[in-house]
């Protein structure tokens, strides 16, 4: 007698149908992913430590003058020497402070729009440019990405506020219809230098150093957007190209080429230290 056969049952088809990914999506995929894995990487190979000496500060001359101070200390490091009224004086003036500066810097400290308030990276790169800095206004940068650029030896203007206060932030809109990130007590540092523990830095209202813990440092950098300014050297006449910032009719120097960095890096007692570059 015949064994009865049990009838197989059908298979589903288990074959997955890849579509192949375009050029675009794979290009998405990777301008996503690399910049992280360049972040990560950088990390990785950063001093435990970086201070860059020669920068020499000085206490602001009016109450909401900080960016101006800070930006003519930046510039004097690199031998771009003007003083902070003609920094001033050519700073754009508008209501929107990534346009110029806001308010009457005579206003008290802590004032906010419209009567008194201060001005955003980009107006101050684009007057430092004017003044010949080869400078360009930094926006959502990260600590690593600060502290290479101090491992660089390079000294950047970073906005934050007085004492890293955090007051909350809120919104203010201008007569251009922008609306922007504003904080009572808006303030710019020059950073100098970093360690396991510290950012240091250049306090615009009495030009001194002082030294912050990073988990007090970067709740108070992150409120306006984790902005700097940063500075490779002078520019030359064929590096400046003139714009017109808005309707004040201030110039504004737009044109930015790679220039090479003055200065060269010496180890001092396990501290990577920078001397300001030769003039």
């Amino acid at each position: 007698m015949m064994p009865l056969l049990t009838p197989r049952p059908n298979k589903p088809n288990l074959r997955i149908h890849l579509r192949p990914i375009s050029r675009i999506t794979l290009a998405v995929l990777l301008s996503a992913f690399i910049p992280q894995l360049h972040i990560s990487l950088h990390a990785q190979s950063l001093p435990p430590s970086a201070l860059v000496e020669g920068v020499v500060g000085h206490p602001q001359q009016y109450n909401l003058s900080c960016e101006a101070r800070s930006a003519t200390d930046l510039a004097a490091f690199w031998g771009v020497l003007f003083t902070e009224d003609e920094f001033l004086q050519r700073l754009p003036r508008s209501d929107n402070p990534h346009r110029g500066f806001l308010g009457d810097v005579n206003m008290p400290p802590g004032s906010m729009p419209p009567l008194g308030y201060g001005v955003y990276a980009g107006p101050v790169a684009a007057t430092l440019r004017s003044f010949g800095l080869h400078a360009r206004a930094r926006f959502g940068w990260s600590l690593e990405e600060l502290k290479a650029e101090l491992a660089a030896g390079r000294p950047a203007i970073i906005w934050a506020t007085y004492d890293m206060r955090l007051p909350g932030t809120t919104t203010w809109t201008s007569s251009d219809g922008e609306t922007s990130i504003v904080v009572q007590w808006e303030h710019t540092f020059i950073a100098i230098g970093y360690d396991e523990n510290n950012v240091y830095l250049i306090d615009a209202y009495d030009g001194a150093v002082k030294s912050f813990p990073y988990e007090v440092f970067l709740p108070a950098w992150e409120q306006l957007g984790s902005m700097a300014v940063t500075a490779k050297g002078r520019l030359s006449p064929s590096q400046r190209v003139v714009t017109n910032l808005g309707r004040e009719g201030h110039p504004r120097l737009i044109g930015e080429r790679p220039a090479g960095v003055n200065g060269r890096a010496v180890r001092n007692e396990g501290l990577s230290r920078h001397k300001p570059p030769l003039q």
